[in-house]
């Protein structure tokens, strides 16, 4: 059962110092949930889980599950 997840900031080693959330606003498109896993270092499953019980700000385009990358940089800031 997943429970409460909170997500550590984490900075980039090269180049600018930026925060998670800022580097996922910078993102420039709809996410896809491997893209998001990749950026929060959790598993794809984890982030589909989280969608589905409205945890994490998602849309659907068709049958695909996507994310706005501003709206999940204001959800991380939230946490």
């Amino acid at each position: 059962m997943i429970t409460d997840l909170k997500f550590v900031e984490r900075r980039v080693s090269t180049g600018p110092q930026l925060a998670l959330a800022d580097r996922i606003e910078r993102f420039g498109r709809a996410m896809t949930a491997t893209q998001l896993a990749s950026f929060l270092a959790v598993s794809r499953i984890i982030i589909y889980k989280l969608a589905k019980k409205n945890r994490i700000p998602s849309f659907r385009v068709g049958s695909c599950v996507r994310f706005d990358p501003k709206a999940v940089a204001s959800w991380l800031r939230g946490q």
